[in-house]
């Protein structure tokens, strides 16, 4: 099992982005202790959380083609 600090030089991250990972329920821990206790990761759950962050590549002909956004109206200008 991980502290807080562990993961977050495991991840290359601050110890604050591993808390709000796990806040926000993307990161899996353990609270041992009284009260909120003290947060612990195991090594599964860190690989885990890892190999859901990875993104494939794709070609640009697998992406299809570019998307074409709208033209952005601003309500506090005035084109005549």
């Amino acid at each position: 099992m991980l502290t807080v600090k562990q993961a977050s030089v495991t991840l290359g991250v601050s110890t604050t982005c591993v808390y709000q990972l796990v806040s926000q329920g993307r990161l899996a821990c353990h609270r041992i202790g009284l009260g909120r206790g003290a947060i612990r990761i195991s090594e599964s759950d860190l690989s885990a959380f890892i190999d859901s962050c990875r993104q494939s590549r794709q070609t640009p002909a697998e992406a299809g083609p570019p998307k074409q956004s709208k033209p952005t109206r601003f309500k506090h200008l005035r084109l005549e």
